[in-house]
């Protein structure tokens, strides 16, 4: 598949995901999210045209670099066709650097399309979010916000404020992740003149960053009540939009968890829920 097909089928992905919006209907776009989390340090096309062609797809990499990790790809088995970059490198200022110039279409297979050694296992579990709760603590803190544990009024579990989140007291630990997820998605997406007018899509962003982030760190996120329909506003471009600044800032959270994870490994502390993918 050339790249202008491949870019011809986003458009398509795209579209058949606005038509289900407009028909009321939500499940399409959770499953993309769902999708989201899995492959968050993709971006939303190749999220799109993963989603598109398998849905199901948990792991994906490419024909070799499944051999690399002692596997190898069935016979018979079809690609997921992907947009990779072609990045040159270029001497700015007597300072070498690397650029995307153009993009090319590639093949990359799911895990359950190979055979061989199993990948490893980071512990992913449901509803417990383990170490993560206190990475999150931790990632808040980095990003110089003040965090403090309240007592709200019922239905209530948590807020935000211009660099300053309140949480409610006693929340049992995958809820007050969630909450925090929520909170901090508030204080990196909604503290701008790009943020939306409408305080629905403002919410339902949030919210959608939390589900992204909850599957990824290995939560139980079949209960989640958001309504996603709200992030549509009448409009193909406002959608895509806000399904763009969701995928953004979700993979800034799950990779800055990493990030810790990977620290706390290093001092010799044990891995918590981050699951490491490769990115495209």
């Amino acid at each position: 598949m050339k790249a202008a097909v491949q870019v011809d089928a986003v458009r398509r992905a795209a579209d058949a995901l606005v038509a289900e919006v407009e028909a009321g209907h939500s499940a399409r776009l959770k499953a993309y999210l769902a999708t989201m989390a899995r492959f968050h340090r993709y971006s939303l096309g190749n999220v799109l045209l993963i989603g598109m062609q398998c849905p199901q797809a948990t792991h994906v990499a490419g024909f070799r670099a499944w051999q690399r990790m002692g596997r190898r790809v069935r016979k018979g088995e079809r690609g997921i066709r992907i947009m990779a970059p072609i990045i040159r490198r270029a001497t700015v200022a007597e300072e070498e650097q690397e650029r995307v110039v153009a993009f090319k279409s590639v093949s990359v297979f799911d895990v359950s399309q190979t055979d061989g050694k199993p990948l490893p296992d980071l512990g992913r579990v449901t509803g417990d979010p383990g170490e993560s709760l206190d990475r999150l603590k931790g990632l808040i803190s980095d990003q110089g916000i003040d965090l403090v544990y309240v007592n709200l009024s019922a239905g209530v579990d948590g807020w935000s404020s211009g660099g300053r989140i309140g949480v409610r007291r006693g929340l049992p630990p995958a809820e007050e992740s969630s909450v925090l997820v929520h909170e901090l998605a508030h204080e990196l997406l909604h503290r701008d003149d790009r943020e939306p007018e409408r305080q629905k899509v403002r919410e339902t962003e949030a919210e959608a960053v939390a589900f992204v982030v909850c599957e990824a760190i290995g939560l139980d996120t079949k209960r989640a009540a958001a309504d996603y329909i709200q992030l549509y506003n009448g409009d193909r471009e406002t959608l895509l939009s806000s399904l763009d600044r969701i995928q953004r800032t979700a993979r800034v959270i799950i990779d800055g968890l990493a990030e810790m994870e990977a620290s706390a490994s290093a001092a010799g502390e044990p891995l918590s829920l981050i699951a490491k993918r490769p990115a495209a």
